[in-house]
């Protein structure tokens, strides 16, 4: 019986992983992927007609290349083609640079940082990470324009490059083949970060509708001025 359940557990495992790649985050991680790719190729045929373009011009205006310089120039094209079309895209940002990073690029930062570590998280923690990658990508252009010694600001700072990285570490720092037990009578390591991430994500919203909220606020203290200023009191155009 104990067994039967196992082998369940891990079919249901399969299949949400299988159900992860096809989220719409996952989805975007790959096309933003493809584009890196292609725009990595249309730098390397720039630098490739670059280097035509300078070969021609020395053969034909400084000396004839000849056998050799024509074979170093092939040597030249493919060196800068296949040197800029493999290299690496830029790493992906750690806690301690997430911490010092500017506000308005911390929400960018987090989204990418979590993306990298979705392998590692069990099914369910996959689909938390999507959503808090959803909101984060939302309330990005709202904390661009926020002042960052706000203290909204700063409880944005702390729970995206404190918090919610050491509940990621620390999951990570447990073996894996304890992660799905019961810890004296408690609740397992992966139900754990399950609910450290439920929890993150429910922040995320109350910080989403509070700055909505300070939003509404102003455009209606601000339609308010407009009807004073250009209606009267008597509600009569001036």
């Amino acid at each position: 019986m104990v067994d039967s359940r196992a082998a369940m557990d891990r079919a249901e495992e399969i299949l949400e992983r299988v159900r992860a790649r096809t989220s719409p985050r996952q989805i975007k991680a790959h096309r933003r992927r493809v584009a890196g790719f292609f725009r990595r190729l249309k730098y390397a045929f720039i630098a490739l007609l670059t280097v035509m373009f300078a070969g021609g011009l020395i053969g034909a205006f400084i000396t004839p290349l000849g056998i050799g310089g024509f074979f170093l120039m092939l040597v030249a094209m493919a060196v800068v083609f296949f040197g800029i079309l493999g290299w690496p895209q830029a790493p992906e940002p750690t806690p301690e640079q997430m911490a010092k990073s500017e506000l308005p690029l911390l929400p960018s930062q987090t989204e990418r940082w979590l993306e990298a570590q979705r392998p590692a998280l069990p099914a369910p923690a996959q689909r938390l990470a999507d959503n808090i990658g959803i909101k984060l990508e939302a309330i990005g252009p709202r904390f661009a324009e926020l002042d960052p010694h706000e203290p909204a600001a700063y409880e944005f700072r702390k729970l995206m490059a404190e918090e919610l990285p050491e509940l990621v570490e620390g999951y990570k720092r447990v073996p894996e083949a304890m992660r799905r037990d019961d810890r004296n009578g408690g609740t397992s390591p992966d139900k754990q970060l399950v609910e450290g991430l439920r929890v993150v994500d429910q922040e995320l919203l109350r910080m989403s509708e509070q700055l909505a909220s300070g939003d509404l606020d102003k455009l209606a203290t601000q339609g308010r001025y407009l009807e004073l200023k250009y209606r009267g009191d008597d509600g009569q155009t001036r």
